[in-house]
């Protein structure tokens, strides 16, 4: 019996279609953020509720409908006891959600350890997020290319072979571009069974094989800090190129094949195959194929993986002295900023003084609410914060 099911995720879905301000504060927050802007925020929450009306109608208890047809659910009329009434429903139906993902998590746990050191290698991090880049079938067996890029895996690329299967369901065609959401692998007897929810569109997929084998491969930490300074597209194919490890294999990995490259000629070429860049065009030859990238959708350079996962924030990880974190943690400068909440965040309970007189002078905003309520969460179940500081974050942790 499956865990995960689309229903579950639309049960989900629907409990959450009408999400509110908690609070008192963040009511008066958002109103006042609103008029500064010059925005009628209780004309645009009518609206909204009025654009889901007729789903809530069919999902909410009875105790909550008599505010949907007075339009008050989302308004700051509403009296507190209905507020945290309907917040405490919306909670359960996560709660249940996240029970349900446990259990999923714990079979496909349970399950690898049935299969192969990559197999596991993969499934030690989320799939979430991730995307169906290439489909290709051979006799009984799925090969399934997963691009990783907007998810949460260090596996930038993931090649997954599906070997004798014995059956596929999906609400529709396993699609290049689906977008995975939740997973579950199980093992039986004598198979393994796979399910997937993906998003974009909204199906569920379903394979049981004999076996389940797995390759993957990472993108160069050069990449990463490039994307991430917004420079990939100012550095040319040759600088990066030079700038790569030369102790390393490299794969040429695009939407339509995989090979090896021979890096660090003058003239890239590839295993059984070279590369050759115009001012406009990418041009590979694999074999007898041709494939052509246009520079304007595909720059290169996104085209190169190696086996070998280096950590481009490697550095961000390394501890500051005490007497520099408060500075750091409450200052502008990122990287510092990052380093001073990641020493906090190793030794809660050996610089729970700093911690405390941190949170207490940190002034929560929009943009750092959830990492601010990250960090508290994980010192309050350590045991470490104080009570004006608990009660400064009670709503966030």
């Amino acid at each position: 019996m499956w865990n995960l099911t689309k229903q579950a995720k639309e049960k989900l879905n629907k409990c959450n279609t009408l999400p509110i301000p908690e609070t008192d504060e963040e009511w008066e927050i958002s109103l006042r953020e609103a008029k500064e802007d010059g925005e009628d925020l209780l004309s645009y929450f009518k609206n909204e509720l009025e654009e889901v009306k007729e789903e809530l109608l069919l999902t909410l208890p009875d105790r909550f409908i008599p505010y949907v047809e007075n339009r008050t659910l989302n308004q700051p009329t509403l009296t507190k006891s209905v507020r945290e009434d309907y917040l405490q429903w919306m909670r359960e139906a996560d709660k249940e959600f996240e029970q349900i993902l446990d259990a999923a998590h714990e079979q496909t746990a349970n399950a690898v350890t049935f299969l192969s050191k990559a197999v596991q290698d993969v499934f030690e991090e989320s799939l979430h997020d991730s995307t169906i880049e290439r489909i290709e079938r051979e006799g009984d067996s799925l090969h399934l290319y997963i691009n990783t890029d907007g998810g949460f895996s260090s596996k930038s690329q993931i090649h997954f072979v599906f070997e004798n299967v014995m059956s596929e369901e999906s609400d529709e065609p396993l699609e290049v571009g689906h977008w995975i959401i939740y997973y579950e692998l199980q093992k039986t007897d004598n198979e393994f069974a796979f399910r997937v929810l993906f998003d974009c569109p909204d199906t569920e997929w379903t394979i049981s094989m004999k076996n389940l084998e797995a390759s993957y491969y990472c993108r160069p930490a050069l990449y990463t800090l490039l994307n991430h300074e917004e420079k990939l597209e100012e550095t040319s194919f040759t600088d990066y190129r030079a700038q790569l490890n030369p102790d390393y294999q490299y794969w040429l990995i695009t939407p339509h094949f995989y090979t090896t490259i021979q890096l660090f000629s003058e003239t890239p070429t590839l295993e059984n195959g070279k590369l050759d860049i115009t001012e406009n065009e990418t041009v590979i030859t694999v074999g007898n194929e041709h494939f052509t990238y246009n520079l304007e959708e595909y720059n290169p350079i996104q085209f190169i993986y190696t086996d070998v996962y280096e950590d481009p924030y490697a550095h961000l990880e390394v501890p500051l002295a005490s007497d520099e974190i408060e500075v750091a943690a409450l200052g502008d400068d990122f990287e510092l900023q990052v380093r001073a909440w990641n020493t906090l965040y190793a030794n809660p309970n050996e610089l729970a003084e700093i911690i405390n007189r941190v949170l207490a002078k940190m002034v929560i905003t929009e943009e750092n609410e959830m990492m601010a309520s990250a960090y508290a969460s994980h010192f309050y179940e350590n045991g470490i914060l104080n009570e004006d500081v608990i009660e400064k974050y009670r709503s966030l942790i």
